[in-house]
């Protein structure tokens, strides 16, 4: 049998130096047994130039092989994999934010949704772009208007924080956020959230079962994160759900939608809780209060001390800071761990050494995990509440 095959065990390839001892051999078999094939030699190097082309052909080979399957597969193979569950890729969303834009006299601004000109533009300090949604005439004074990200993705947009005029125009004194987003951009879905989406989506032909219902959630538009709970006692468990109800969270989402979803997903019978109610009407005259609820959000404090490996390398808290911001991210119930954190901190600096830390739920007890105070919560990172001592 030759030494890279596939079977029922998969697909089996040579190592590098496998590869390398077959060349010797042959080498052997033609030059005879006293060739010298040091590493140094014209014939040692032209055996490991043979090899390395070749190991670089069979790893090629053993990616397309895992690119197959959904769950090694990443990028479009991944997109290819999941479309045959009929599972696609969720896009980038912009933000949308409204403002507060005073002018001291009449004046049109153009919006991108005209295209007869360059939109009217403003910005923050971290030069993020926000463009005017809709041609606008403004009043002497204060107006308020929508404008939209410019690039697609979690662009952030703190209260007071745009507060820059990025097209200048005559007549514009100021603007500001004065209030959060009205929508808030999302990130293209990850290959691993879209390799878990397609993995809960072979439920979704499932009647009344919760890994059917949380699949065919979190295939609404915009719809990031979700949890079914279920008590299937007699009475009122420790989390608060009525006996033989379901509790459903979510974020994100058409509540419309996620009402729909939910009535068409259900146990035949069961009992629904949360704050939020959305009526079905059932065909017979009858409408359904459909509930379920929004996660709470949790602020979660970190704390690092770190040193550098290396003397004459500066330890960047401020890079670090915004790494984490960055890529830990939390779901509903999920623990927070701060060795995760420790290990992408690691990765973005690798010659930091973390000597000590923790995260807190108040910035002042900080332990090497912890819990979100409900199993709806998520907690959520702010680079104002990470502190990293550098010593």
């Amino acid at each position: 049998m030759t030494s890279n095959y596939v079977d029922e065990n998969g697909l089996t390839t040579q190592t590098l130096t496998e590869i390398i001892t077959e060349l010797e051999t042959g080498f052997k078999l033609i030059y005879g047994t006293d060739i010298n094939m040091d590493a140094n030699s014209p014939d040692g190097q032209m055996i490991n130039l043979f090899a390395q082309a070749k190991i670089d052909i069979l790893d090629c080979i053993t990616q397309v092989y895992g690119s197959f399957s959904p769950t090694s597969a990443i990028g479009r193979a991944l997109d290819q994999r999941c479309a045959i569950n009929g599972v696609i890729r969720k896009g980038a969303t912009k933000t949308t934010v409204q403002m507060t834009v005073i002018a001291d006299r009449v004046l049109t601004l153009v919006g991108v949704s005209s295209n007869t000109g360059t939109p009217f533009a403003v910005k923050d300090a971290a030069g993020n772009r926000f463009l005017l949604s809709a041609d606008s005439t403004l009043a002497i004074g204060v107006n308020l208007l929508m404008f939209e990200a410019e690039t697609l993705g979690a662009i952030q947009a703190p209260i007071g924080t745009i507060t820059q005029v990025d097209t200048l125009v005559a007549g514009i004194t100021s603007v500001t956020n004065a209030s959060s987003p009205t929508t808030q951009g999302v990130d293209e879905e990850t290959d691993a959230a879209l390799r878990y989406r397609r993995s809960v989506s072979v439920s979704l032909s499932s009647q009344g079962y919760l890994e059917g219902l949380k699949g065919a959630l979190l295939s609404l538009t915009n719809v990031t994160k979700c949890e079914v709970y279920e008590n299937n006692t007699n009475a009122t468990d420790g989390n608060g759900i009525h006996a033989h109800a379901i509790w459903v969270v979510i974020e994100g989402g058409d509540t419309d939608e996620i009402a729909d979803v939910i009535y068409k997903k259900r146990n035949a019978g069961c009992g629904l809780f949360g704050s939020f109610a959305v009526d079905i009407d059932q065909g017979n005259g009858f409408n359904l209060p459909i509930k379920f609820d929004r996660p709470s959000y949790e602020n979660l404090y970190i704390e690092l001390t770190i040193t550098s490996l290396n003397s004459a390398h500066t330890i960047d808290d401020d890079y670090l800071k915004d790494q984490i911001y960055e890529l830990i991210s939390y779901g509903i119930n999920e623990k927070a761990d701060y060795s995760a954190i420790a290990s992408l901190v690691k990765i973005a600096d690798p010659l930091a050494v973390i000597i000590d830390g923790g995260v807190s739920s108040d910035g002042i007890t900080y332990v090497p995990y912890l819990a979100t105070p409900s199993i709806d919560g998520i907690w959520t990172i702010s680079t104002t509440r990470i502190a990293i001592t550098v010593v």
